[in-house]
């Protein structure tokens, strides 16, 4: 089980704007922005293949941006009006074509095969999202885009004068500020996509909510305050937006320990009067009470169907005994 703390919005508190991205960092994508068009518009013309192909480029880059601004926020791109045709024109592209004897040629197809590859990665990450409202990042932080792997000289070709070069350069600095804000926006919700993370807890667990024993004298969860519960059931992960309603501290002893110390698929377990595991006496601790707001009619009928089943192995287990 993981428990993430919300606003009363909803919004996680674990990672907030600035931490995603600096004052400095969007102030330096707007002037790339602006380099980058008046660049387009003063090299090729209006009518070269090469226009299109840095058109292209430049557009899908856009595209990842306007995805993670919707992420920065936790909330769903596919919600905003003009998802729909964006997520359109983008499928339109294909890698661009180039000739072989051309020095450059890798270096645009390396750079727009990156670009697809975060875009893939992030759709992936919105189309698998909890309800629209939680979003998960598995895929470990890529290294940066370095253009030195297919070209050698960009950067003093760049510097030299030769305005194609440094139409690259931008891109591939904008790009690589783009995939900074997706590597701190995994890095800030590691643990919530990866369940192997998560710390094992005994709980008294309900449809209308759940109880446990932490070793820690302050948990760190205020009386009332908001929060999701992460809870990895049968395989399956849940996630339910809950309210604390008890914070008491109390002291641990020996026998404030599970029934059954092993966890439920290894994972969650649900008696009675369970509790942490604790092998040293005379320690402090807290009960921390959890009550389920809002839960939808498949998680009630998720968590009671967890409930009956362990029931019922319990009661085999106890026959077979």
């Amino acid at each position: 089980m993981h428990l993430e703390p919300v606003d009363q919005y909803g919004q996680y508190l674990s990672a907030q704007r600035r931490e995603l991205i600096t004052e400095a960092e969007e102030f330096r994508l707007h002037d790339v922005n602006e380099l980058l068009s008046e660049l387009l518009n003063k090299v090729f013309d209006a009518r070269s293949d090469a226009l299109y192909v840095f058109y292209v480029l430049n557009h899908r880059i856009d595209f990842m941006g306007w995805l993670l601004e919707s992420l920065m926020e936790s909330q769903d791109p596919r919600l905003k009006h003009d998802y729909k045709f964006r997520a359109k024109e983008d499928q339109k592209f294909t890698p661009p074509k180039a000739k072989e004897s051309s020095t450059i040629a890798p270096l645009i197809l390396g750079l727009y095969q990156r670009i697809d590859d975060y875009l893939v990665e992030i759709n992936t990450v919105v189309s698998s999202s909890i309800e629209g409202k939680i979003f998960l990042y598995p895929q470990p932080i890529a290294d940066a885009f370095n253009s030195q792997t297919y070209v050698t000289n960009l950067n003093s070709l760049a510097q030299s004068g030769v305005l194609p070069a440094k139409v690259l350069q931008l891109m591939i600095e904008k790009l690589n500020l783009y995939a900074t804000v997706l590597g701190r926006l995994k890095t800030a919700f590691h643990t919530i996509s990866r369940s192997e993370y998560w710390e094992r807890y005994a709980l008294n667990l309900s449809a209308g909510g759940l109880s446990f024993i932490s070793d820690a004298a302050h948990p760190g969860f205020a009386l009332f305050s908001k929060l999701h519960v992460f809870m990895a059931i049968e395989s399956q992960v849940m996630v339910c937006s809950g309210k604390v309603v008890t914070v008491k501290k109390i002291e641990l002893t020996q026998n404030d320990k599970p029934l059954n110390d092993k966890p439920v698929n290894d994972k969650v377990a649900s008696d009675k009067n369970a509790h942490l595991l604790m092998h040293q006496s005379g320690l402090s601790g807290c009960k921390v009470s959890i009550e389920f707001e809002f839960l939808t009619t498949a998680q009630q009928q998720g968590i009671e169907l967890f409930l009956q089943r362990k029931e019922l192995r319990d009661a085999m287990a106890t026959v077979a005994l």
